[in-house]
């Protein structure tokens, strides 16, 4: 018999980047240390969470199903839309590190403003990424030790809608290795 209370609904959730490397909370009910910081509003589409794996089967002379399936790689993708335009915003968007990016501050008259210039592959951005998906009452927390934008949806200027941001974020391999994505779900029971 289901249960209706296992039914879970994404009604809000945050994000929150750190350098490689940052520590993590030790649950999903405690707060996020000061190296993390949240990336502002999301679009009411929310996160959407992929889990893809690229396989090799063995076949065997006679056998009309495979006798081995070796996993090759696992890619875990998280793309999520963003609505606020800050430097950390800019530096994920754009692939330009915050370091080499220059604020030039407000003049009688004139705005302070951020430049930076785009287009180059010397520019890595790694980040700890840190995503809290609150559902129903559940915290459904998502760590990912390394991660990289992989995918960038384009950016719209127009009066319609604001000028927002659609990265897909990539696992990549932990620091010292271990597993690169950790996840904290409340309210779920492991069988007895």
């Amino acid at each position: 018999m289901g249960d209706a209370n296992n039914i879970i609904v994404g009604t809000a959730g945050k994000a929150y980047v750190a350098d490689v490397g940052a520590t993590f909370p030790t649950g999903p009910e405690v707060a996020w240390g000061s190296s993390f910081t949240d990336l502002g509003y999301v679009t009411t589409e929310g996160l959407e969470e992929a889990l893809a794996e690229d396989k090799t089967e063995l076949d065997a002379w006679g056998e009309d199903a495979p006798v081995v399936s070796l996993t090759k790689k696992r890619t875990q993708t998280f793309k999520i839309t963003f609505r606020e335009t800050t430097a950390q915003m800019l530096s994920l968007y754009y692939q330009v590190a915050i370091a080499n990016m220059t604020s030039t501050p407000a003049a009688t008259g004139k705005k302070q403003f951020v430049s930076f210039g785009s287009g180059s592959t010397q520019d890595k951005v790694e980040i700890a990424l840190g995503l809290d998906v609150l559902m129903s009452g559940k915290v459904h927390r998502i760590m990912v030790a390394r991660a990289e934008v992989s995918d960038r949806g384009a950016i719209k200027h127009n009066a319609d809608d604001s000028s927002n941001y659609e990265l897909t974020f990539t696992a990549l391999t932990a620091p010292g290795g271990g597993q690169s994505v950790q996840h904290f779900i409340t309210d779920v029971e492991l069988p007895a």
